[in-house]
């Protein structure tokens, strides 16, 4: 096998000296007809001579629906166990702080999740193993099993998609994450083409089916693409789902050559912010290239470039004229990554305002997408009529981002890494725009207790479709998806298999229902991914382990695992595209930037800086690097709480009574004992009597302290802990209600 990772035997650390504790990653995958199951190994060892924890952020299929997650700890192996997300904060905080290992697997955006591994012990080595699932999409011929490996650095700040400071993605020029991946193609597909553009692969044909192997470095997606000369065939699975059964059926609809040929009016938003440099912004150019070619006399255009600004190439949109598209062709000539930061939402909103209601209005996309959203960007999308075709260009696309929007809004996304042909993606992709509209019926024997989706599809030429229903017992028979696209009618059929997985809660029923408590956040949505063990935006995979000598440790200090640079990300003139975003980001100061400088090679660390950056309504820690630069704040408290502000800060860590303490009792009595005094003590307690728990207030009430004296708390132990206990608090723990403000901002006033 060629190994393009290469262990030179160095012990890797982090820009402030630390050893790094993720020592490697390791994946098994099957693409079978149906489904592709991947397992995901990561291993973490520490190296030092102190109890740490070790944080790392990184990124899965959207589309992926997590099934198992199992710790081995000195060669012990457990199962985790999935909570709802304040309750596996709390069981993993109070783990910790009690000298307790703990892991935790938790959803911070789409396509986005980070893994919090506590105390590991000086010298231990800890594996985490978890498994996701999905089913297998055609998009016309091409079958593209996707693995996400690398987070690139992303314009704005994580608060604004509720990530928390201490999970946002922090990237690194001298992080060397190694990967090793094996993936066996097995039933029908194995016979096909398969080629994989983004890394050199081996081929070993065996009897379970034909195996590719490659051990690299995480700094690019991996891709296998599988090419079928043929239709896909429909193909249904069924599984049990506790007393009844759960039928799932993908069917990748032929509507011909149709075309609509109805005139459009067209949006062109082309990514030209720093990040696009190098591979993603030469690729664009040929996209772009490839689209003039394609509009017709009857359509309206415009090409909108964005970066901090958005710069329009006409005022409004125009006819498809010679000489306009002459105009449009000469941009080609000077289009670069030149733009600074990626203000996507601004690129949009100008396009949703072009809308002339006359015509379909289309946008297409072209866009690494490489920035935080937060809830409020997908609602405008939906809520503009526009359907949004993306085309995602680069070693380390934002899949998540990128596919959400489109699904939002009717539309599709393609994906294209840099040894893959753009122009036949293109292609493709105007073929869907004109598709005519489609109106479908997916029939079912017998009566389903329910199905998914609800409300029919929007369909599209090639692209596989899947349906969902459940069933009091066993079902039989076809099943028919009816469609009518323009004036044809098609059909197409897949027979439900007489075997089933037998398993009391399949596989296919867990699918099932992740895809229809997606996007909700209901209190029955959260039961059901709790009884179905599903990881979503409001549950956690969580696990505990015992430590015999847990009362000894001291608290963990954390260490975050960095990001590689992906392949490829902003060329040679990335140092630049990051000091043309910087003066706009208001918040990067100057000594942050030659902090930044220092440790991380220049414009990375800036980059780091950029994407932490706070836009309020966080945690103390999220601000500590900004409050280090009013080198002249008054560091003095007065007033009924300067006691405990002083012996707050006096805390150590080390010590018996000291922080670790305090956190594991979480309680006012505690704070009594620091020098609470007694008025602040029974107003408290009035918070408590509103039904709030004592840990939240305990936790508010210190990070609010900590918030309103700034300067005090700068560089005391406590501040880290603080930060950390509050920034696991869910969205609604936050935020007290208004009674509880009111007697929180009477301690503080004391």
């Amino acid at each position: 096998m060629k190994s393009e990772a290469k262990n030179k035997g160095a012990v890797l650390k982090d820009k402030k000296g630390h050893p790094v504790p993720l020592t490697g990653i390791s994946v098994t995958a099957e693409i079978n007809d149906v489904l592709s199951r991947v397992t995901m190994t990561q291993n973490y060892e520490n190296k030092e001579s102190k109890n740490i924890e070790a944080v790392y952020s990184f990124p899965l299929p959207l589309n992926g629906i997590l099934l198992e997650f199992t710790v081995t700890i000195d060669g012990k192996t457990k199962h985790g166990e999935v909570l709802k997300k304040s309750k596996a904060r709390e069981v993993y905080e109070d783990a910790v702080e009690k000298g307790d290992s703990a892991a935790m697997l938790e959803k911070i955006d789409e396509g986005l999740y980070s893994m919090s591994v506590g105390n590991i012990l000086a010298g231990q080595k800890i594996s985490i193993s978890f498994t996701y699932a999905e089913f297998n999409i055609w998009n016309g011929s091409l079958l593209r099993f996707y693995l996400p490996s690398v987070v690139a650095p992303k314009y704005g700040s994580p608060e604004k998609a509720g990530i928390e400071a201490y999970q946002a993605p922090v990237t690194a020029l001298e992080a060397k994450n190694a990967l090793s991946c094996e993936v066996v193609v097995t039933g029908a597909l194995q016979k096909f083409d398969i080629s994989c553009p983004t890394h050199s692969m081996e081929r070993s044909d065996k009897e379970d089916g034909a195996h590719f192997a490659v051990s690299a470095f995480a700094d690019r997606d991996l891709i296998l693409e599988i090419r079928n000369p043929a239709e896909p065939a429909p193909y249904a699975c069924l599984g049990r789902d506790g007393e009844g059964y759960v039928a799932a059926v993908a069917i990748t609809p032929d509507f011909g050559a149709e075309d609509s040929r109805l005139p459009r009016d067209l949006d062109i938003i082309v990514d030209c912010s720093g990040s696009m440099s190098g591979d993603s912004i030469s690729q664009a150019r040929v996209a772009l290239s490839r689209i003039l070619e394609l509009l017709r006399d009857t359509d309206s255009f415009n090409i909108i470039r964005f970066g901090s600004r958005v710069v329009p190439l006409f005022p409004e949109r125009q006819p498809c004229t010679r000489e306009n598209l002459r105009e449009a062709g000469d941009l080609l000539e000077t289009i670069n990554a030149d733009l600074g930061g990626t203000n996507l939402e601004e690129a949009l909103e100008t396009a949703y305002k072009s809308s002339s209601g006359n015509k379909q209005h289309d946008i297409l996309l072209i866009t690494d997408g490489e920035v935080y959203e937060s809830k409020s960007f997908y609602e405008k999308a939906e809520k503009s009529g526009c359907r949004i075709f993306s085309v995602g260009v680069g070693s380390s696309v934002s899949e998540g981002l990128l596919r959400k929007l489109s699904q939002t809004t009717k539309g599709m996304p393609e994906f294209v890494t840099p040894n893959e042909n753009m122009a036949e993606r293109i292609v493709r992709h105007f073929q869907r725009m004109n598709q005519p509209a489609t109106d479908s019926e997916i029939v079912w024997p017998g009566q389903p207790d329910w199905v998914f989706p609800e409300e029919a599809p929007c369909l599209f030429h090639g692209d596989t479709a899947i349906f969902f229903a459940r069933f009091p017992e066993k079902p039989a028979g076809n099943i028919e998806l009816r469609t009518l696209s323009g004036e044809k009618k098609h059909s197409w059929q897949a027979a439900i298999p007489a075997a089933a997985d037998e398993t009391p809660c399949s596989d296919q029923a867990r699918m099932a229902v992740r895809r229809r408590i997606a996007g909700r956040d209901d209190d029955k949505a959260q039961d059901l991914a709790v009884a179905y063990r599903l990881i979503t935006s409001h549950t956690n995979y969580i696990l505990v382990e015992e430590n015999a000598n847990a009362a000894d440790l001291d608290l963990p200090e954390m260490r975050q695992v960095p990001q590689m640079a992906p392949a490829g990300f902003m060329g040679m003139s990335c140092a630049a595209a990051c000091f043309a975003v910087a003066p706009e980001s208001r918040m990067m100061s100057r000594a942050a930037a030659s902090r930044a400088s220092g440790g991380m090679m220049g414009f990375m660390g800036m980059m780091n800086l950029f994407a932490r950056g706070k836009t309020g309504g966080e945690s103390v820690m999220a601000s500590r690097e900004q409050t280090e630069d009013q080198e002249d704040e008054d560091t003095s408290v007065t007033g009924g709480l300067a006691l405990l502000v002083h012996n707050l800060t006096a805390l150590k860590a080390l010590e018996k009574d000291g922080v670790k303490g305090l956190f594991a009792a979480k309680n006012i009595a505690s704070l009594e004992k620091q020098g609470l005094p007694e008025q602040a003590v029974l107003k408290l307690k009035e918070i408590l009597n509103l039904g709030i728990s004592e840990r939240v207030v305990f936790v508010v009430f210190l990070n609010s302290l900590a918030a309103k004296y700034p300067g005090a708390f700068r560089g005391s132990d406590i501040l880290v802990y603080i930060s950390r206990c509050f920034a696991r608090l869910s969205e609604r723990e936050k935020t007290l209600p208004d009674p509880a403000q009111g007697l929180l901002k009477e301690v503080l006033a004391l």
